[in-house]
């Protein structure tokens, strides 16, 4: 009996039929006339098969990350005209391909294969495809970028970002080399010793945010604070799960040694014994078992944060990590108590932690005869008062919910948490109408998503076999039936074009990859195939696709769905040159710093207070600080200060004579013609011979070195690097000017981020 036919679609001819033809792959999609598409991200068409399970990632900055193979491809959105050109570009993004397998022998040396027990095909011989790829939490890169994390199959984890004028994508830094201490006196492959160095799966925390701290502590403008602490969870070979603090180095100190990566805690994670077990208690079978098993996946659920109890202590946090280890699941309690060695003078944070076994890891008979699989997803709003664990498993998966008193280890009782389990059953067909099938392809994808607007969180899967599921917390944790998302709906109507234009009548699949989100904007990658026959390709006729789709009400997201994300404590309701005049310039009781680069910062910025502003309270406040400068400099300051009381007003170059006299090291100086610089105008400086600079968006002082200066991502104003500028110029530029760049990390008029020059 044939098969019956599906229905036609209603897009043009598939163009997956057409790439193969096409010389450059990347190709422009179409936006069909449909409502699912409307008002919402085109589909991606790409010339690569995804290498693992949960193979994209979505940056909180709108990059997509995809595993493919020995690369990974990195998906950057358009913005401006100047991105039109670019070469290799889709209509909305553009494409860079990075090779992940390429190591040095300073990064990862050459060594024998172990011996039979620890020898790896994987590991050992394998072309190191990728296998797992994450996102950091924002602010932990360069310009408070995010940083990608790629996990390849001879278990090195690595970590990118884009480097130099044309950004280009490089290893900055590899997390196995922070066990290689503990292991070159016995790095010998005959032991068991270099297995501590395998990376097995990785996690990234949610960025732990302190609490407030008080006023008047340098923490108060410290970037931790704003954007929180970024943490890093591993499991090795041994089953020893790590918790790993990574910090950008300074420059100026390490310039080879661009990230420092660095052990807080580790906990082994032990045979669990249940009450009855599968497999005869002490035999050579359970021996094998037990010392073969790994851990797989790995989870880090959000930081409950208790306040501060003491000065110079800023709060604890505790969060819950499950982990997959062998067919088992684990719980572990993480706490961290977060203070400073150096009290409240101190810029970074000191972190005390705690990594236990939790107390409901051993209350785990309601699912400890799953066979658990991964992958692990938690779900959680502001409003609710339980959190939810979502768990891959055989041929469906299980939903955990608990208190939050039971999630932090306070609650031990059992009967605390709720249980339901989920199989996933094939859709109905014409000949199995009424009868329900398992379906039994793994769980590839799974993904949380938060909607901020109405405070709900959606628990997305798809499996190999093309089936995607969708849920809301609250019917979850009641245990009711699972709905279509709207992702499901458009690989569908591709799949159908893919159907028909092979004339398979019927005998595909979609296969899903993965899922991604990004402010309640869905990503999910996927790739179409024939069944009940053969299919042969090539290495160029790899395709997928990527669709997007926003589930429930549209919001403002779908507009603007790569708009600057501002970190807490900063507004974005008005222009923040008025905020920075405040900070820069000292108040009643503040004192000037004595470096010079300071004084040459309060006085450029008391300038553009008189240029362009016409807050009468800022020109007031600039006017006072020019009356200290000139007191603890010498300088004579009677024209600027007489300037403040008017309208605004440019400021003429000085004179050779005011340059070189008493006080001179205030003025900015040519570095054409050594004369003085004057203010014209707020945006651009002019020196006395009619030399013109574009002046600092940040700092409002002339730029007058090339390769020295960084661009906003939107509105493309440029501002000093000041890490360049310390690299340059041989070190710091003074208090002032780095409380400022540390303090005001993104663009003062639209609130983006910055990136390197072009």
């Amino acid at each position: 009996m044939q098969p019956k036919q599906k229905q036609i679609s209603r897009y043009p001819p598939s163009y997956l039929h057409t790439l193969p033809r096409k010389p450059f792959v990347y190709q422009e999609c179409w936006r069909g006339k449909n409502p699912i598409f409307d008002d919402m991200l085109n589909p991606v068409a790409l010339p690569l098969s995804p290498s693992c399970h949960d193979a994209i990632s979505w940056s909180p900055d709108g990059e997509i990350a995809i595993a493919a193979g020995e690369y990974f491809q990195i998906l950057t959105p358009k913005n401006g005209p100047d991105d039109d050109a670019a070469p290799n570009s889709t209509q909305d993004w553009l494409v860079a391909r990075v090779r992940a397998n390429l190591f040095t022998n300073s990064e990862w040396p050459h060594y024998l294969p172990g011996n039979r027990d620890d020898f790896s095909v994987a590991a050992d011989l394998s072309e190191s495809n990728v296998v797992s790829l994450a996102w950091s939490p924002a602010g932990l890169g360069k310009y408070r970028r995010s940083v990608l994390a790629v996990l390849t199959s001879n278990l090195v984890l690595s970590l990118w970002e884009p480097i130099g004028l044309k950004k280009q994508w490089t290893r900055v830094a590899i997390a196995n080399h922070v066990f290689w201490p503990q292991l070159l006196p016995s790095q010998d492959p005959n032991t068991h010793g270099f297995r501590k160095v395998n990376i097995r799966s990785f996690t990234w925390c949610e960025s732990l945010k302190p609490s407030t701290p008080t006023a008047g502590s340098s923490f108060l403008h410290s970037h931790e604070s704003r954007w929180g602490i970024p943490l890093l969870t591993v499991v090795n070979d041994f089953n020893e799960v790590m918790l790993v603090q990574v910090r950008r180095s300074d420059p100026t100190n390490s310039p080879s040694k661009p990230y420092d990566l660095q052990i807080l805690a580790l906990h082994s994670l032990k045979k669990l014994e249940t009450k009855s077990s599968l497999v005869c208690s002490g035999s050579l079978f359970e021996k094998a078992l037990r010392e073969n098993q790994r851990t797989t996946e790995l989870s880090c659920g959000p930081w409950q944060i208790s306040p501060a109890t003491s000065p110079g202590n800023f709060g604890c946090a505790v969060a819950m990590i499950a982990a997959v280890c062998g067919t088992q699941l684990r719980l572990m309690k993480l706490e961290v108590t977060i203070g400073s060695s150096l009290g409240e003078t101190s810029q970074q944070y000191m972190l005390a932690t705690d990594l236990v076994e939790h107390p409901l890891d051993q209350m785990n008979e309601k699912w400890a005869y799953h066979n658990i699989a991964g992958p692990l997803r938690w779900l959680h709003t502001k409003s609710s008062t339980t959190i939810a664990l979502a768990v891959g498993a055989m041929a469906g998966f299980i939903a955990i919910s608990m208190p939050y008193a039971a999630y932090t280890g306070s609650v031990t009782n059992p009967d605390a948490f709720r249980f339901h389990d989920f199989p996933i059953y094939e859709p109905e067909t014409e000949d199995d109408k009424g009868r329900q099938v398992r379906h039994l392809e793994p769980i590839a994808a799974m993904l949380t998503s938060t909607n901020q607007e109405s405070d709900t969180c959606n628990l997305h899967l798809g499996t190999l076999g093309g089936i995607g599921l969708i849920t809301e917390l609250r019917q979850l944790e009641s245990g009711n039936t699972l709905q279509q998302p709207k992702w499901k709906r458009m690989i569908e109507e591709f799949q159908d074009d893919y159907d028909l234009e092979h004339d398979l009548g019927g005998m595909s699949v979609s296969r899903i990859w993965g899922l991604a989100s990004h402010r309640n904007i869905t990503a999910a990658i996927f790739s179409s195939h024939p069944t009940d026959m053969i299919e042969y390709r090539i290495t160029s006729d790899d395709r997928s696709m990527i669709v997007f789709s926003e589930e429930g009400e549209p919001t403002r997201n779908a507009q603007a769905p790569f708009a600057a994300h501002i970190p807490d404590g900063q507004t974005t309701d008005h222009d923040q040159t008025g905020e920075v005049i405040r900070f820069v310039l000292p108040g009643d009781d503040g004192n000037i710093e004595p470096d010079t680069e300071s004084q040459r910062l309060i006085y450029a910025v008391a300038c553009r207070a008189i240029v362009d502003e016409e807050d009468k309270s800022l020109r007031l406040h600039a006017r006072r600080s020019l009356e200290r400068l000139a007191v603890v400099t010498g300088a004579d300051l009677s024209d600027e200060i007489s300037k403040c009381n008017g309208n605004p007003a440019p400021i003429s170059a000085k004179t050779m004579d005011q340059l070189n006299g008493l006080g001179g090291h205030i003025y900015e100086k040519c570095e054409v013609c050594d004369s003085a610089i004057g203010w014209p105008k707020a945006q651009s400086a002019q020196c006395a011979n009619g030399h013109v600079w574009e002046r600092c968006g940040l700092s409002f002082l002339a730029i007058q070195e090339p390769g020295i200066s960084k661009y906003c991502f939107v509105c493309r104003k440029e501002a000093l690097d000041e890490e360049r500028v310390a690299c340059v110029r041989g070190g710091k530029q003074g208090r002032t000017f780095d409380a400022l760049f540390e303090t005001f990390d993104t663009c003062l008029q639209c609130a983006a981020k910055f990136q390197a020059s072009y």
